[in-house]
C-alpha cells in the first residue's frame, strides 16, 4: 500500500510540474484542471441475500460529493484525464426483509446502521469522432478504474463487514454540443454495461449532463445532473448482492 500511494503521489507532481514542458511544445497539447462539487442523494440502495428480500429497501441518504480532474487534451488528437473520486454515504434505518450474508444474519424490523464506501482512481482516455463546424464534438475511447469499496452493516445482533478492491475497464464517450458562442450542453460517462443481467441497471454507470458556461478560451463553469448506479447479484448461499443509484447536483470550474 505504501508503494502504491507513493506511486500516485509521484505521478501527480509528475503530471502538476509537467506543465511547463507542455507548453514549450508549441502549445499543441494543452493541461487543465476540473473541480467538481455538489451533493447526491439515494435513489436506491439494496441490499440482498441469495433468494432474498431487499434488506435496506427506501433506505435514503443525502451527502456532499467532490471531484478532481486533470486532463492533457489535444483538439484533432487523443484526450488523457486522471480523476480522483471519494464517495462516502451514511443510512440508519430498519431492516425490511431477513438478510443472511457471509454468516451473518439480520432479522427484519430490527434498527441497523450502514456506512457505505465507493471510491475510484481513474484514467481515461478518449480521440474525437465527429465534429462540427460551431465547435461541437463527439469523443470515445475508454478509462481503466482502480475502485475501492467497503460496507459494514450493522444491527444489535449481526455485523456485516465487506470490502475489497478491483481494477476494471470501462467505456468513456464525451460530447459538447454547442448553442451559442459561449453556451453549450457538456456530457461526459464512464461506462461498463452488464451482459448477463439488466444491460443498464447491472452494469457500472457513472454520468454527467451539465450545462457549460464557456468563460475564456481556457475557463468554464459547468452546472449539471450526476448519475452514478450500477451493481451485481449474488450467485451462491450465504453470499449477498449491493445494487445503488446515486442522483444529484454538482458544479465544476474547468481552469
Amino acid at each position: 500500500m505504501k508503494i502504491t500511494v507513493t506511486a500516485l503521489f509521484a505521478f501527480w507532481l509528475l503530471l502538476f510540474f509537467g506543465n511547463d514542458l507542455l507548453a514549450a511544445d508549441n502549445n499543441a497539447r494543452f493541461s487543465h484542471w476540473e473541480v467538481e462539487a455538489g451533493v447526491l442523494q439515494t435513489r436506491d440502495m439494496e441490499i440482498y441475500g441469495y433468494h432474498q428480500g431487499n434488506a435496506t429497501e427506501g433506505w435514503e441518504d443525502t451527502f456532499p460529493t467532490a471531484r478532481l480532474e486533470y486532463w492533457l487534451t489535444k483538439r484533432e488528437s487523443w484526450n488523457y484525464g486522471v480523476i480522483l473520486q471519494p464517495l462516502f454515504a451514511s443510512y440508519h434505518d430498519t431492516i425490511k426483509n431477513d438478510l443472511l450474508a457471509h454468516g451473518q444474519f439480520f432479522l427484519a424490523g430490527e434498527d441497523a446502521t450502514l456506512r457505505y464506501q465507493f471510491h475510484t482512481l481513474r484514467f481515461s482516455a478518449n480521440y474525437p469522432v465527429a465534429s462540427s463546424s460551431n465547435d461541437s464534438y463527439l469523443r470515445l475511447g475508454g478509462s481503466l478504474v482502480a475502485r475501492y469499496a467497503q460496507l459494514t452493516l450493522r444491527s444489535s445482533t449481526a455485523s456485516l463487514d465487506d470490502k475489497n478492491f478491483l481494477v476494471v475497464p470501462l467505456i468513456n464517450i464525451e460530447s459538447d454540443i454547442k448553442m451559442t458562442s459561449i453556451d453549450s450542453i457538456f456530457t461526459r460517462a464512464d461506462f461498463l454495461p452488464s451482459i448477463n443481467g439488466n444491460v443498464f441497471l447491472d452494469g457500472l454507470f457513472d454520468v454527467l449532463i451539465a450545462y457549460r458556461r464557456h468563460l475564456t478560451s481556457e475557463k468554464s463553469l459547468d452546472v449539471g445532473i450526476r448519475l452514478f448506479f450500477g451493481g451485481y447479484d449474488p450467485n451462491t448461499y450465504n453470499d449477498y448482492a449491493n445494487k445503488i443509484f446515486f442522483q444529484g447536483m454538482v458544479v465544476r470550474y474547468s481552469f
